[in-house]
């Protein structure tokens, strides 16, 4: 166990915005991310366009980039380690983590969202071999597929299907109703890119491997399937906040936000949103947690 001090679970945009602000405030905070490395979702961003004081749109590998320079700058390490649970201990916490545990005045979960499954028959088997939640670890694993179907007609779904055109892939976009849920200038720049299609009205009714993966599509309006055979399957239908399982045994919710019942416990970021949020909204979270942590250590 260590002394006081304010533990930031998550290096995505809102935990590194806390760690950054932390240390501008005089306070040294700890922050663990179990992939040991900053970023976040914020990597698979195909364009980054609306965060002021940027010259001009960049990519989400650019970003993240940045974004770990700009940790460095501060001297602020990501720790490695998945955290497991949370605890009250007197008027702050006991965090349990991979390795041990640590005793905290203050804790900013910025613990970001978990991907929500299309309930298609075959999904669950297939997790992490031909079917994937987001963009940059299909390419880890896959590399460069040829052709891959996207499910979700959203903002996360748009953005995915763009970055996997503009590297060369095929993608047939399946979008169970007639419009994308997706608006603007995303939805714009899917339906003008050649490499993407959109199959409007289509479900996907199940997926295997014999041993190509093989993707039956069904239309929802008309009947009929076909069957495709990609080099992977990406789902974006949404996705949850990360929260609730930490936060359930101290009997909050995510919900409850960056000031919650219990002083000195702040849920930030995707994680209060409980979905994709904006970055901007993310950082503007992680700063104001800082802030409030900061002032419960000057009063210790």
């Amino acid at each position: 166990m260590h002394g006081e001090q304010v533990i930031i679970v998550g290096a995505g945009p809102a935990g590194a915005a806390a760690a950054i602000q932390c240390r501008r405030l005089g306070v040294i905070p700890r922050l663990l991310d179990r992939t040991g490395a900053a970023g976040g979702l914020a990597e698979n961003a195909h364009c980054i366009e609306n965060y002021p004081g940027m010259p001009g749109a960049i990519g989400g590998t650019e970003f993240t980039e940045n974004l770990r320079a700009h940790l460095a700058r501060f001297d602020i390490a990501v720790e490695g380690t998945e955290v497991t649970g949370i605890a009250r201990n007197g008027k702050g916490f006991s965090v349990r983590h991979g390795s041990g545990e640590l005793s905290a005045r203050a804790v900013i979960l910025a613990s970001g969202t978990v991907p929500r499954r299309a309930h298609i028959a075959g999904e669950e088997e297939l997790d992490g071999v031909h079917v994937f939640y987001d963009v940059v670890s299909l390419l880890r694993r896959r590399g460069r597929p040829r052709d891959v179907v996207v499910v979700g007609g959203g903002e996360a779904a748009c953005d995915y299907a763009l970055t996997l055109a503009s590297i060369g892939a095929a993608v047939l976009l399946v979008v169970r109703s007639d419009r994308l849920k997706a608006r603007g200038r995303l939805a714009h720049a899917v339906q003008q890119t050649p490499a993407i299609r959109v199959s409007y009205g289509t479900a996907v009714e199940r997926i295997s491997t014999s041993p190509l993966l093989t993707v039956c599509l069904r239309s929802t309006v008309e009947e009929g399937a076909t069957e495709h055979n990609p080099g992977a399957l990406l789902v974006a239908v949404g996705r949850d906040s990360a929260a609730p399982r930490l936060l359930a045994p101290l009997g909050v919710t995510a919900a409850e936000g960056i000031a919650g019942t219990i002083p000195g416990l702040f849920v930030v970021g995707d994680a209060r949103i409980g979905s994709l949020g904006q970055i901007g909204m993310a950082v503007g979270d992680g700063i104001r947690a800082a802030a409030a942590s900061a002032a419960l250590m000057e009063n210790l």
